[in-house]
């Protein structure tokens, strides 16, 4: 019995049927592959670049003790909220940018400020740096502190969908305290630098919705000094357009830091933590 034979005219369009096919298959499958091949998805995965601009009502914890020049820890420890009249919660803005080097090699900075003022009224003698203010005094204290990140990071693993990286950071900080009354004063001001080692992820959930979430920690103790730096990010972001997300997390900023030199002694503790939105631009 004899077997009917393709007609010569389907010959090509079979042939060229199962090459499509194959290179359908092969570019679905290279879809999750980074760098190689142009199927990248727009994220915060492929972006060389951003800048954002985020929005954060801070929950603000601030513990301060300043010593006496020459005699550390015999300065009043005092709570930020009911011994100095500060602002529990802030409204905060931070700038963040970042460069990508090649494909695995990042940059990222970022800048804050947390500015608060208050008076209250002294309850118990206080020592205030070189001051001894009275109960019953009226105290108007200011702090402004500010804070500068530079991380870089190293993508360990990258493809379309996901990235871990891992780094080294240095978060440079000022700091200057004044605390006022009667006719007496007080003014200090300090400045420094801390490595903080880092991780940072992001995943692609859909075409439009990604994920990241970094964390920097640092604790140090040497000749009677202390330091403790956390700062821990995560959001969720939507991109409006290749270039453009927009999105919303949670930030979490925590310093303690306690100095027996003999010209600044003193303890400090900032927390900063709450909920954010932001804008981000990016290609």
């Amino acid at each position: 019995m004899s077997h009917p034979q393709p007609r010569a005219s389907s010959l090509p369009a079979v042939c060229l049927l199962a090459c499509m096919a194959l290179v359908a298959a092969r570019r679905a499958a290279a879809a999750d592959d980074f760098p190689g091949g142009d199927a990248q998805t727009p994220s915060p995965i492929t972006d060389h670049f951003f800048l954002r601009a985020s929005f954060i009502h801070n929950s603000v914890g601030t513990e301060l003790r300043l010593d006496p020049p020459g005699r550390p820890a015999a300065g009043t420890v005092l709570s930020g909220v009911p011994d100095l009249g500060f602002r529990a919660a802030e409204n905060d803005g931070l700038v963040e940018l970042m460069f990508r080097l090649r494909d695995r090699n990042r940059i990222r900075a970022d800048f804050q400020e947390l500015d608060q003022a208050g008076t209250m009224t002294q309850q118990h003698p206080i020592v205030f740096g070189d001051q001894v203010f009275n109960k019953g005094d009226a105290l108007s204290t200011a702090l402004q502190w500010r804070v500068m990140g530079i991380t870089y990071t190293y993508a360990l693993i990258q493809n379309d969908r996901f990235e871990l990286a891992a780094g080294i950071g240095v978060h440079a900080m000022d700091l200057d305290v004044r605390g006022t009354a009667r006719s007496a004063s007080y003014e200090t001001s300090t400045a420094g630098a801390l490595p903080t080692p880092a991780l940072e992820s992001a995943l692609r959930i859909t075409r439009r919705i990604s994920v990241t979430a970094r964390a920097q920690y640092l604790h140090l103790a040497r000749n009677g000094t202390s330091g403790v730096l956390s700062d821990v990010h995560a959001d969720a972001q939507f991109r409006l357009a290749s270039n453009f997300s927009i999105g919303a997390g949670y930030s979490l900023l925590r310093l303690k830091l306690a100095t027996v030199s003999a010209a600044n002694p003193g303890l400090l503790g900032l927390r900063l933590s709450g909920p954010e939105i932001f804008v981000r631009a990016s290609f």
